[in-house]
């Protein structure tokens, strides 16, 4: 595959090339993150639904329909004010595919019914995401880490609930042309009639656009362990996240070898990680725990995070365990030949990626995103295999800190609630 990236004066572009490639993929992301309020989460979320809900001629049902009859699937979501709208079409639909994106994002109708509509199944999702454990506990523990004007900082569903009624439509046609103006990334892969046909259509859409504004998360300033607990009925496990704030961003000097360590610790996805390797399979306490950092871009600092869970009679028994790892980790450091393995394990990992052109369109989408172009990336992680053990160490002594972090917890955790209590500083 070739690809190249580029930063224009209104977007920020990247070409995935694959010859002969029978699927074309495009991803677009705006950043319009100006303040952090609960009304302007749902304002993203009902905006999302409705740019779907009707454009041009089309309505809802029609525009989807067109979509079904050339095989093309236009999806619209949104995430700490990041909107992304991606396509994938077969190769051969592309052009009519683009007319159909280009529509949508330029005659959207927002319709008041539509609206009305919107507003009911948003209200819907936001009662069953109460349930919503895992997703409760990682807001917590955000919250528990950065201040509320923080793009890291979130809502719990009543708290969303509570504010739906407060938008207008008029709000969402001032967010659409907001999102018009803002800055884009745009990934395009596909052959190479496709790469033409996608940026055509980009430059038809993205006529303007004010420059991108940088903004900054703020963390809060800890001194001690901090435990949050929620409770969730109806579940029988408890969800966790565990974890803390770091002042690392991908320029860093020592984000690469953090994330190495981290990688160590636990892996996200398959067995490699040392917790895997102890709190599931030699204690049999969980099914899944990982380890990794989130929301870190090359101007935004982000946090580090664990994902587990257990069943109310094992969770102290199973973060006692979990804290154990990340002391062990973060006092003694990880060995030679796991500085070994895991630089094969990494560049395995990347390698396989690059043998789907979706996998590798949101790969060097999400790092073109984050503010890295594909050369800076390559560069970034040619880091990983010059990493030495003493750096790795380093970093993780740094950043990596089990006295100083916090723990989230959702689930049935009232019976628990005193053990629970016990791991806080």
């Amino acid at each position: 595959m070739n690809i190249t990236t580029t930063k224009e004066s209104l977007f920020a572009l990247a070409l995935i090339e694959k010859e002969g490639a029978e699927t074309a993929y495009i991803n677009i992301s705006v950043d319009c993150f100006a303040e952090n309020t609960a009304k302007q989460t749902v304002l993203f979320v009902l905006y999302s639904d409705l740019l779907q809900s009707g454009a041009g001629s089309y309505t809802r049902d029609e525009f989807q329909r067109a979509c079904d009859e050339l095989g093309t699937n236009i999806c619209v979501t949104t995430a700490d004010s990041l909107m992304n709208v991606t396509l994938a079409s077969l190769a051969t639909k592309i052009t009519p595919s683009l007319k159909l994106l280009e529509v949508m994002l330029t005659k959207p109708t927002f319709k008041p019914a539509e609206f009305k509509r919107a507003v009911l199944t948003l209200k819907n999702a936001l009662e069953q995401s109460r349930e919503n454990a895992r997703g409760i506990a990682q807001t917590l523990l955000k919250n528990a880490l950065f201040e509320k004007m923080s793009r890291q900082y979130g809502f719990l569903p009543d708290e969303l609930l509570a504010v739906v009624d407060t938008v207008t439509l008029a709000d969402i046609k001032n967010l659409h042309r907001e999102l018009l103006l803002a800055y884009w990334t745009v990934s395009v892969g596909g052959a190479k009639k496709s790469l033409t046909a996608g940026t055509k259509m980009l430059n038809s859409v993205k006529n303007s656009s004010i420059s991108p504004v940088p903004v900054y998360t703020k963390a809060k300033t800890n001194t001690r362990r901090t435990v949050v607990l929620h409770e969730v009925k109806s579940k029988q496990n408890i969800e966790l996240s565990i974890g803390g704030s770091i002042p690392l961003t991908l320029q860093t000097p020592d984000s690469a070898a953090f994330s190495f360590g981290l990688a160590v610790l636990g892996k996200w996805g398959g067995f490699s990680g040392r917790l895997m390797s102890t709190v599931r399979e030699k204690e049999g306490l969980t099914y899944g725990i990982y380890a990794k950092t989130e929301g870190i871009t090359v101007s935004e600092t982000g946090y580090w995070r664990i994902m587990t869970f257990f069943a109310p009679k094992d969770v102290a028994k199973g973060i006692t365990s979990t804290l154990r790892e990340v002391t062990a980790i973060a006092e003694k450091g990880i060995t030679d030949s796991e500085l070994l393995r895991f630089k094969t394990i990494l560049k395995t990992s990347e390698a396989l990626m690059f043998d789907s052109l979706t996998r590798t369109v949101n790969l060097v989408h999400g790092n073109l995103a984050a503010g890295l172009t594909w050369d800076e990336y390559q560069a970034f992680r040619k880091q990983f295999q010059a990493l030495t053990k003493k750096e790795v160490n380093l970093a993780l002594k740094n950043h990596l800190d089990p006295k100083n972090l916090v723990i989230s917890a959702a689930g049935p955790v009232v019976n628990v609630k005193g053990d629970l209590q016990k791991f806080a500083g």
